[in-house]
């Protein structure tokens, strides 16, 4: 179904008075493959530290929906502090991560990260690191954020975001 389709529907089930704006839509969907949950999961575990990656997909254009199907670890720059509130994505490792994604046929959708000591809101830096990646890897497809909260040791919580800006 289409999103103006959608539109109507959820206009046509609520009644007529309901405005929506359908340039406020939300611009695309998100599938993602349950290996990609697996893998982050078992990767944000693994240290007590934030840990990070990119994700490797693909958008359909027809569809606008973007598929998450594979997530790939990368190394963090080194650090002075005990890295439980922030990380940053050693370049070297970006690099060859990048190319790994390109060579299964993929491109680089988006990134992740984990928050182990707290809730996966996105802080400031987060934010401006989404701005980054999404201008460096957002011109071909639609690119998003992951934060992988593993901080209650009962259950994980994924929150995916993308930064969209109004001219």
């Amino acid at each position: 179904m289409k999103r103006t389709e959608k539109a109507s529907k959820l206009r046509d089930e609520c009644g007529s008075s309901l405005n929506i704006d359908e340039a406020n839509i939300q611009p695309f969907d998100v599938r993602v493959s349950p290996d990609v949950s697996f893998m982050t999961d078992m990767h944000c575990h693994l240290s007590n530290s934030e840990v990070i990656g990119l994700l490797g997909g693909d958008y359909d254009e027809v569809e606008k929906c973007l598929y998450i199907q594979a997530a790939f670890p990368c190394k963090s720059t080194a650090r002075s502090d005990s890295g439980f509130t922030d990380v940053e994505m050693d370049s070297v490792s970006q690099l060859s991560v990048n190319e790994a994604i390109r060579r299964q046929g993929m491109k680089v959708v988006g990134w992740y990260h984990s928050h182990p000591k707290f809730q996966p809101d996105p802080s400031v830096t987060d934010i401006d690191n989404q701005n980054l990646y999404q201008n460096l890897y957002g011109r071909e497809v639609p690119f998003v954020g992951l934060i992988v909260g593993t901080y209650d040791g009962t259950s994980d919580l994924y929150l995916f975001f993308h930064i969209f800006s109004r001219l």
